[in-house]
């Protein structure tokens, strides 16, 4: 430690505030989302439980500015490795069709 403090000033607080994907976290997203999926808009609870996108597709990062509530029927083939530019999504494409 140093007159000016540590190295790293608060940003190892705040990324291990985000560490986990806590449910105190999932509620502000789906308070923010109106209990809402944030694709199709329907209402989220009970059998429609919420699941959650990593915008930027990483997973450590769980800021509630960086994920979205969807419904289940919205979350099937939304990952970032699926995204259609890359080449694992083309080739899932190709072979699933047979």
């Amino acid at each position: 430690m140093s007159f000016f403090g540590n190295a790293a000033g608060n940003k190892g607080k705040k990324r291990d505030k985000y560490k986990e994907l806590t449910l105190a976290i999932k509620q502000i997203v789906l308070e923010r989302a109106k209990h809402r999926c944030q694709e199709c808009s329907k209402k989220l609870s009970g059998t429609n439980s919420p699941h959650f996108i990593h915008i930027n597709g990483s997973k450590k990062d769980n800021r509630p500015e960086n994920l979205r509530a969807v419904c289940p029927e919205c979350n099937e083939g939304k990952s970032p490795a699926s995204d259609s530019g890359t080449m694992f999504s083309s080739f899932k494409k190709i072979f699933s069709k047979s």
